[in-house]
């Protein structure tokens, strides 16, 4: 009998798909079940899962209509026959221990959920991958590590990355508790319902210090340009409400957390909606804020730093917000859009705060090289980033912006070495920071 069961949920990735098996059927933990649910693909991803499955018995191949990303996950579920179950996105692909490790945790803390760090990573120049490691439990939450944990007994669990798939879950947990995906259509946030209630329901959760699990983020950056996609975040917590309803009073205390997160990420999806659906969100999330103040489901401690500054700056005026928004993003396509890969020149303070901003303009899977001029007194990386010396990235010279990430006092050297090296496309960090008026 399998151990642990892999659901795969596949829809048109076979640029990547084949990747992600071979990391799964390539796992030290041997006794596995691979459910792969084809949703429907119209390339050849289908047809890949198929050779899979007549190679090895342990893969069990699905094929269904295109139903949405939910209804995949569901439909793999159903069909799950070991006690542990774990989750693989199909164009992503995990560590060969990582099943191994996590049901040696889950057989020895007899956990509901255990959760492990991770890698988010995208391809760089080279083909190459850029990875950062990602805690699941960072800052003031690091203390969760090693220990049984209940959102109940350490309510900031809750600000854990919402991820559903770097752990696995116990089989009869989620079958007692009826937890499922929501089976909305398409791709768009299906994830969060069962991760909320996972953790609510959950009576052990187990966090895991190491990472397996490689999430690929090369994709992250598409706009939403569909009226039936803008709310579906939103959709998704109506979903969770109803889920956390049926808990009867036991749920009531958890309403505040479902605000929070409907809120926040609705701002945080704010700037991936496209620029003439952006002041609609913004004014439903004014509203819906204001009427979970009425009805008493604001609790101002959870909204912490930013999140605080954003949520009172939109209350003020949603059509303020949503032009600064737009302006800035605006402003930073039309001085950056328009090259394949961007070189930061400067790998101290300056240039980690370039990199925060383009990552907040989603323009990270853009950023391939630190360049320095004395890699010798630098690291090697920063968040998976490689640096390098500028002169080693010549052959950039013509399709690169390279933005300049220092103080104005070194700016007139580091232009003197790039006009040698013959970059043709050149920025400051300042100049792109600046306004249209001021810059031109």
């Amino acid at each position: 009998m399998a151990k642990v069961s892999v659901v795969i949920p596949v829809y048109n990735v076979e640029k990547y798909v084949r990747e992600c098996l071979d990391s799964v059927q390539k796992q030290t933990l041997e006794e596995l079940e691979i459910i792969c649910i084809d949703d429907g693909s119209t390339d050849s991803s289908g047809a890949i899962l198929d050779e899979y499955a007549q190679k090895d018995s342990r893969f069990h191949v699905v094929h269904k209509k295109n139903e949405g990303y939910g209804k995949a996950i569901n439909t793999g579920m159903d069909l799950v026959t070991s006690p542990y179950v774990g989750i693989v996105e199909s164009d992503d692909w995990i560590d060969p221990a990582m099943y191994q490790n996590l049901y040696k945790v889950m057989e020895e803390t007899k956990a509901d959920v255990i959760k492990a760090d991770f890698y988010e990573f995208y391809t760089g120049a080279e083909g190459n991958y850029i990875e950062e490691y990602k805690f699941v439990a960072e800052g003031d939450r690091a203390s969760l590590y090693h220990m049984p944990v209940t959102v109940k007994e350490h309510p900031n669990a809750f600000y854990l990355w919402k991820y559903t798939w770097s752990g696995i879950y116990r089989t009869d947990f989620l079958r007692k508790e009826q937890i499922y995906h929501n089976e909305t259509p398409g791709a768009s946030y299906q994830d969060n319902g069962f991760w909320f209630q996972t953790m609510v329901k959950a009576k052990k959760i187990y966090l895991v210090n190491q990472a397996f699990y490689h999430y690929r983020i090369d994709n992250a950056n598409s706009s939403i340009h569909s009226k039936g996609k803008v709310f579906a975040v939103c959709d998704e917590f109506d979903f969770i409400r109803k889920k956390v309803e049926e808990m009867g009073e036991e749920g009531k205390e958890y309403y505040k957390w479902i605000l929070y997160f409907r809120i926040t990420d609705c701002i945080g999806n704010l700037d991936r909606v496209g620029e003439e659906y952006r002041l609609m969100l913004a004014k439903r999330i004014k509203k819906e804020f204001l009427e979970g103040l009425q009805a008493g489901e604001v609790d101002a401690h959870l909204y912490r730093g930013l999140w605080k500054q954003k949520i009172f700056e939109l209350l003020a005026s949603p059509e303020q917000y949503v032009e600064r928004l737009s302006e800035e993003r605006r402003r930073l396509q039309k001085r950056t859009g328009g090259y394949p890969m961007i070189i930061l020149y400067g790998a101290g303070r300056i240039g980690q705060q370039a990199l925060s901003y383009f990552i907040d303009g989603r323009l990270r899977t853009k950023i391939k090289y630190f360049a320095v001029s004395d890699p010798s007194q630098n690291k090697k990386e920063i968040k998976g980033i490689p640096i390098v010396d500028i002169r080693s990235l010549q052959s950039y010279q013509e399709e690169a912006l390279v933005v300049l990430a220092v103080g104005e006092n070194l700016l007139p050297e580091l232009k003197n070495t790039i006009e040698g090296l013959q970059f043709q496309h050149v920025l400051s960090f300042q100049e792109i920071l600046k306004k249209e008026e001021a810059l031109w």
